[in-house]
């Protein structure tokens, strides 16, 4: 099967140099000081998207399952509180 590219019908982005990491993290904060979206890769890498405006889900995240160019299953995100890692002495 081959692939065909086609352009997004809304306004977007891609981050070819993200292409191929493999992800070990997501963070999402959004607090009064700031609101982020951090992913950390398994090679040590990690990118950060910092927003200006506050975010507000109008429907709990889902993680989809995409077969063939289309959806065929979806299940809603849990969530979890940020644990922060704090060094020992």
């Amino acid at each position: 099967m081959k692939q065909k590219t086609v352009k997004a019908r809304g306004e977007g982005v891609e981050y070819p140099a993200l292409t191929g990491k493999v992800i070990r993290q997501v963070r999402f904060v959004n607090d009064e000081d700031y609101t982020a979206l951090t992913i950390e890769f398994d090679d040590s890498t990690l990118v950060s998207f910092r927003f200006k405006a506050s975010i507000a889900f109008s429907i709990d995240p889902e993680l989809s399952t995409v077969k063939g160019g289309n959806i065929v299953r979806w299940r809603e995100l849990k969530t979890r509180p940020v644990m922060r890692l704090v060094a020992r002495r």
